[in-house]
């Protein structure tokens, strides 16, 4: 079931391309096939149309842990963190013939337009970018939702390994399914957020 939280009914029309972010807690288990049914579908059926965002994952997480056992800044844990996102990136990219890796925000629609799925790696962009917060409120739920917004589309799909629950964003934050600053941003710049969790039927 998909979870719409609006803050602007306006936007651009269902044709828009949308902008899909892949949760780094699907890489946990490669055997339980969810990862792959979606990739599956933005690489065949759904190519073209959408333009995805790698969550951190695995590699993420080891920047939080190291982070812990050697006390380095938040603003270099959100860099490496930007890298980590780039590295899930690459590897969805080396999975499938159809998706296109690009740093390049310029290319997607390029990418989209030649019927391929391109993947967002951030850290050029962002790597030293000052309108977002440099630290763990902000994820790549938050990251998705501000490329959402310089392509000025209204609207963004986050994928989830977890049940979600009936909520508004702003408790989904408090209970950590989406980071800290994404209601916050969302509302600020009327970006629409849809949730769904990973076993739900795909879109059409």
């Amino acid at each position: 079931m998909v979870r719409r939280f609006r803050s602007n009914p306006g936007g651009l029309g269902m044709n828009a391309p949308l902008v899909i972010k892949l949760g780094g807690s699907l890489l946990s288990d490669p055997e339980d096939g969810r990862l792959q049914r979606w990739c599956d579908w933005l690489a065949g059926a759904g190519a073209g149309r959408n333009i995805v965002v790698a969550g951190g994952g695995p590699f993420a997480d080891a920047v939080r842990t190291h982070q812990a056992l050697w006390g380095f800044q938040d603003d270099v844990a959100h860099r490496m963190a930007l890298r980590a996102m780039d590295q899930y990136a690459l590897m969805l990219a080396g999975s499938r013939p159809g998706f296109v890796a690009t740093d390049e925000i310029a290319r997607l629609s390029d990418v989209c337009a030649a019927g391929r799925t391109p993947v967002w790696m951030p850290a050029r962009e962002l790597d030293a970018r000052l309108d977002l917060p440099r630290d763990w409120r902000v994820t790549s739920d938050s990251l998705a939702a501000w490329l959402t917004l310089q392509l000025r589309l209204p609207r963004v799909l986050l994928v989830k390994s977890c049940d979600i629950p009936e909520v508004p964003l702003t408790e989904l934050a408090r209970r950590g399914i989406v980071d800290t600053w994404l209601p916050t941003f969302a509302a600020e710049h009327g970006i629409e957020v849809r949730l769904v969790q990973a076993d739900s039927p795909l879109p059409v």
